[in-house]
């Protein structure tokens, strides 16, 4: 009994594991999979309603810190730079990991990830090969170019958008900024990671802040006041504890109210603003041996997916370290009356953010259908209206296309449900795309001109005439889809 219980637990897991892939091959695919064996991991493409998500989330990270925060602008950089502005940043002698390759097999592995893999033994999780008699070796992340006629690599694709902006600080003091601003950036960056998998890519979009400020500014922020009393789940010495923003300042968890600002906003963000349980994340304090050698304080934003931590915002107080590397090796002067700024970094990881979205708010069983549900928040839906018909006739579907057009003019994005089969296999679709609302063209559209739109959460519906139809989405949109 007990080996039948084993067994139907593994395979409870392993249908629930096909069942969430299945879900997300519905936003993101590996890039290039019809060249089975041929394809490189590392790289995925996010289709229509995935692409759309992600735009949504980076509008939303737009309007909470950028637009609503003083003294924050954007830049959009080069994503190609040349070698010298890593070798001043470090990236070229200390941007690796440690890798290990399998005698037997020929499997090269992190060495870091293969030690959590295998529970500390430095073993080949493949052929369970004895690998520690075997070198380690130190393996560069950067992807090195050859640009022009160059014989020698002579430039990089950048592993993170922050270089770009600091290479640039004496332009946004020309433009007349005055210190303490912050620029921020959103773009891809390229990392040639070892083992590549799950949200670990190669080729990733980040959405970076860099805060330049004078050290008498690090332990003040004229909106400090709004975030200081947020009660975060810190997590530190292997265990999490509720506190109280300003008193992990206090305790030096977190090096400044500066960085302890951007850390409150990313908690209201996370939460309010894309709907992440907030018993899914922690805000972990990067041990010391841990951290970049040039960080002073270094704080993780971690949510748990899959039974598993992972990083989606990374904060530093990155110190004066930058600009000073950068003046020395280019000539520049990057002070401000001889004194160089320090810099806050927040540095967050779109794609992960996104598949954090997708995972925490995916409801496989719900106790109300018989098909899974996306409960996303309906201000970051990627699909936010369903058009559907009970009959296929082109009486019915030439309606259908009629709405459909209406809403597309007003600047919805809708989804063309009515190709789909019967009514109830439209809704499942909806539902699991996370659609909000569904229209839905019936035999009383035909005699009354009125159409019925469906909550997806509550799954209620109400009856509208056709002319109205504008009105009510909005209202129901804006008001979280509920129907009094």
């Amino acid at each position: 009994m007990r080996q039948y219980n084993k067994l139907s637990k593994m395979m409870s897991q392993s249908k629930s594991k096909q069942d969430i892939e299945r879900f997300l091959r519905n936003f993101y695919v590996n890039s290039a999979e019809i060249y089975k064996g041929r394809n490189v991991s590392g790289f995925i493409d996010w289709l229509p309603p995935g692409a759309m998500l992600r735009q949504k989330i980076i509008d939303s990270w737009i309007n909470f810190f950028i637009k609503k925060i003083p003294n924050i602008f954007l830049m959009d950089g080069s994503t190609i730079l040349p070698l010298s502005v890593f070798e001043a940043s470090g990236h070229l002698a200390n941007f690796t990991d440690p890798v290990i390759k399998c005698p037997k097999c020929s499997n090269t592995y992190r060495v870091d990830h293969l030690l959590k893999e295998t529970n500390g033994k430095l073993i080949c999780p493949r052929d369970l090969t004895d690998l520690k008699d075997q070198e380690i070796k130190q393996k560069s992340l950067m992807l090195e170019l050859t640009v022009g006629l160059a014989d020698e690599i002579n430039a990089a694709l950048r592993p993170e958008t922050a270089q770009n902006i600091y290479i640039n600080f004496m332009n946004f003091k020309a433009i007349g900024l005055k210190l303490p601003f912050a620029i921020a950036q959103i773009g891809r960056s390229y990392r040639n990671e070892i083992s590549p998998r799950g949200s670990r890519l190669r080729e990733f979009v980040q959405m970076e802040i860099e805060e330049f400020v004078l050290p008498f500014h690090l332990n003040s922020h004229p909106l400090y006041d709004n975030v200081k009393g947020i009660r975060l789940p810190i997590f530190y010495e292997e265990q999490t504890i509720k506190m109280e923003l300003n008193e992990a300042v206090k305790k030096g968890l977190v090096p400044n109210i500066r960085l302890a600002f951007w850390i409150g906003r990313e908690w209201q963000w996370l939460t309010n603003e894309l709907g992440l349980p907030g018993n899914k994340i922690r805000f972990r304090i990067v041990p010391s041996e841990e951290r970049a050698f040039y960080s002073k304080g270094t704080v993780d934003v971690e949510v748990n997916m899959e039974d598993d931590w992972v990083e989606i915002i990374g904060n530093a107080y990155r110190t004066d370290y930058d600009l000073t590397v950068h003046s020395k090796h280019s000539g520049a002067n990057l002070s401000e009356n001889g004194t160089i700024p320090h810099v806050i970094e927040p540095s967050f990881g779109l794609d992960r953010i996104a598949i954090a979205v997708l995972l925490l708010n995916y409801d496989p069983n719900p106790s109300d259908r018989n098909w899974p549900l996306f409960r996303i928040p309906y201000k970051i839906a990627p699909l936010e209206i369903g058009i559907a018909s009970i009959h296929h006739s082109d009486e019915y579907i030439n309606i259908a296309e009629k709405v459909d057009l209406i809403l597309r003019s007003l600047d919805y994005v809708t989804f063309k449900l009515f190709e789909r089969g019967k009514i109830d296999a439209q809704y499942a679709k909806a539902d699991t795309l996370g659609i909000p609302l569904v229209i839905t063209i019936d035999s009383k559209t035909l005699e009354e001109n009125t159409v019925t739109i469906r909550n997806r959460d509550t799954k209620a519906q109400i009856r509208v005439n056709i002319g109205e139809i504008a009105q009510a989405v909005k209202n129901l949109l804006l008001g979280g889809g509920g129907y009094g």
